[in-house]
């Protein structure tokens, strides 16, 4: 492979506003998060779904001002590892890399991956697709991989008509339920009503109904290299993104609740594809439409994820961390693309979720790599919000509000969801496990970092900057 064929660098100023709002809104994947996610939010939520939706929206909101606070500091294909590096040093902002790292590639497994494959599966069990997982993730893998590849445009082009379709075919069926529904419409599903008042339980749902953001803030940031003015582009997309995404899934919760009955919501979350169920009550051929259109969801996310974590990844191999091979940091000239990087995130993420798959099946271990992920996922955002006033600072834009108070407010958010996802009691296997795999990855990345402070001190310390 010779070496004229790369760059070094990525494109600068390619994307505008309105492609890095579809990036996210790829990421969000909404019709994918409500036949997938949202029914392991309603495992814990029951008939109060629609409360931990729109908390998640709330919550993350807090969360999201840190990255919307930096990205008018820093911008970055590393994101929320860069956030840390230059705000807190070298060793934490390795530390968020290896957290991030955790993170990304079990989070691509699980949701993209298995969460398609389980999808597929719990369409109609007759079909037999368990015996053809394994070949829907890695078709998946490689489609995506292959966007990727062929450059940002042409992942952003599909991810705006796909999404377009997917809100609009989402928001028609929503509000056909709701209509449908009559009296049966309740304002107490925004309430603890249906859970007997057990915040235990709601905490343990805000696992899954925070983590139906995640992943926003790291889709655009990790794009800033390539944005038109990003210090103003890369705020408005993220604002933008949680404001439509979060409005049309709280709806969205709404009806699938009021019409499933809230009193009846434990069957929803075991029930094979209930969002498609209900909207077939509505039209058959919107329950057609919405079936293509959350395939097409999922594949979106991959295809958007894709384009993030090759980015991350080329940031972490262009900062010599993490004995990554200095490979990764190719840019295919024509395309521009981290098309190396991309290779390397679509190999791992393909084997781990067939790993998963062979341990627990399809729907089991993608819900399991989620749950698992999500405290790194959670510890990225910590370590950001840490590291914000202490930029802000530097730079002479100190502020109390968005810097001290807001970050504050995400820190105890989100600490206080992991500790309230464990105690007074853990969820019951094989989420238990997990949850353990997941926390004792935050102690095991810190004692990388520190082995890899001994093997490469120079590549560490000079990340500051």
């Amino acid at each position: 492979m010779s070496y004229d064929r790369h760059v070094l660098s990525l494109p600068r100023g390619i994307l505008g506003e309105f492609r890095l709002v579809w990036q996210a809104i790829g990421v969000m994947s909404i019709a994918a998060d409500a036949a997938y996610l949202i029914t392991g939010a309603a495992y814990f939520a029951l008939g109060s779904l629609p409360l931990s939706i729109a908390l998640g929206v709330v919550f993350y909101l807090f969360i999201m001002n840190t990255g919307y606070q930096f990205s008018r500091f820093v911008s970055s294909a590393g994101s929320y590892y860069k956030f840390v590096s230059v705000s807190l040093g070298g060793y934490m902002g390795v530390f968020q890399a290896w957290n991030m790292a955790f993170y990304i590639i079990i989070g691509y497994a699980s949701f993209g991956f298995l969460g398609l494959a389980s999808f597929l599966l719990l369409v109609n069990l007759s079909y037999s697709i368990i015996e053809y997982w394994p070949l829907v993730v890695i078709t998946a893998g490689t489609i995506s991989l292959l966007f990727t590849y062929f450059g940002i445009k042409v992942s952003t082009d599909y991810q705006i008509l796909g999404g377009l379709l997917e809100i609009g075919t989402l928001l028609v069926g929503a509000i056909a339920l709701i209509m449908m529904s009559g009296r049966s419409n309740t304002m107490l599903v925004f309430t603890t009503y249906f859970i007997k008042n057990n915040v235990y339980r709601l905490f343990q749902s805000m696992v899954y109904s925070v983590v139906l953001f995640f992943g926003t803030a790291l889709a655009v940031t990790s794009l800033a290299e390539e944005a038109k003015q990003p210090e103003k582009t890369i705020t408005r997309a993220l604002l933008y993104t949680v404001l439509i995404a979060g409005a049309t899934l709280v709806l969205v919760s709404y009806a699938l609740t009021v019409s499933w009955g809230p009193m009846r919501m434990w069957s929803f979350a075991s029930s094979p594809d209930p969002g498609l169920i209900l909207f077939r009550r509505v039209n058959y051929a919107l329950y057609i439409l919405l079936l293509v259109l959350t395939v097409n969801s999922f594949m979106g996310f991959n295809v958007a994820f894709s384009n993030t974590a090759s980015r991350v990844f080329y940031a972490f191999a262009r900062d010599g961390i993490m004995f990554l091979p200095k490979q990764l940091m190719y840019v295919h000239r024509k395309y521009g693309s981290p098309y190396i990087s991309a290779l390397f995130i679509y190999a791992i993420s393909v084997a781990i979720a067939l790993v998963l798959g062979l341990l627990f099946g399809p729907v089991i271990g993608g819900l399991f790599g989620l749950y698992m992920n999500s405290y790194a996922a959670f510890m990225e955002h910590i370590l950001a919000s840490i590291g914000l006033p202490f930029i802000a600072k530097r730079r002479g834009k100190f502020k109390i509000i968005q810097h001290v108070v807001l970050p504050t407010m995400a820190i105890g958010t989100l600490v206080m969801i992991m500790i309230l996802s464990l105690f007074p009691a853990p969820p019951s296997y094989p989420f238990n496990i997990a949850a353990y795999i997941g926390i004792a990855w935050i102690p095991t990345s810190a004692l990388i970092t520190l082995l890899e402070g001994r093997i490469h001190p120079n590549a560490i310390k000079g990340r500051n900057t």
